[in-house]
């Protein structure tokens, strides 16, 4: 399981994505990017139980350095995605609070911004806009 995490201003509605900085490029999957050839599927019907999403907080908590109370579940499927030899499901985390946290290990974009990632998590990315704020 990938979990991408936001957090969305309550007054401003103002979107913001984590993205990690890494060798191979930037990506806003948790812990650890998708493969390059992965693809979006949102018609993908699994043959076995999947995990809650709610078992990714506590370690996406600690990875971000913030407490497990300020993550909660947005949305716990974005979609399925194909990777070589496996399927991932993604899973949207959201941080508490009204102010942008001041965290380490990776950065915040918006919007604006989504170019920096590949295509197959831009596409999440606009799932998870979708889930927040509505189509």
């Amino acid at each position: 399981m990938r979990v991408m995490v936001v957090h969305l201003h309550a007054l401003s509605a103002r979107l913001h994505f984590w993205v990690v900085d890494r060798d191979k490029g930037t990506s806003a999957c948790l812990p650890r990017p998708l493969s390059p050839l992965s693809i979006l599927h949102t018609d993908y019907q699994p043959d076995t139980a999947v995990p809650h999403v709610a078992q990714m907080i506590k370690p996406t908590a600690e990875l971000l350095g913030l407490n497990s109370e300020q993550l909660d579940v947005a949305s716990p499927l974005l979609g399925w995605v194909e990777e070589p030899g496996r399927w991932t499901p993604v899973a949207l985390l959201r941080i508490a609070g009204d102010d942008l946290p001041r965290l380490e290990g990776g950065r915040f974009i918006t919007l604006m911004e989504l170019l920096q990632v590949p295509v197959t998590e831009r596409l999440l990315m606009r799932a998870a806009y979708e889930a927040l704020l509505g189509d």
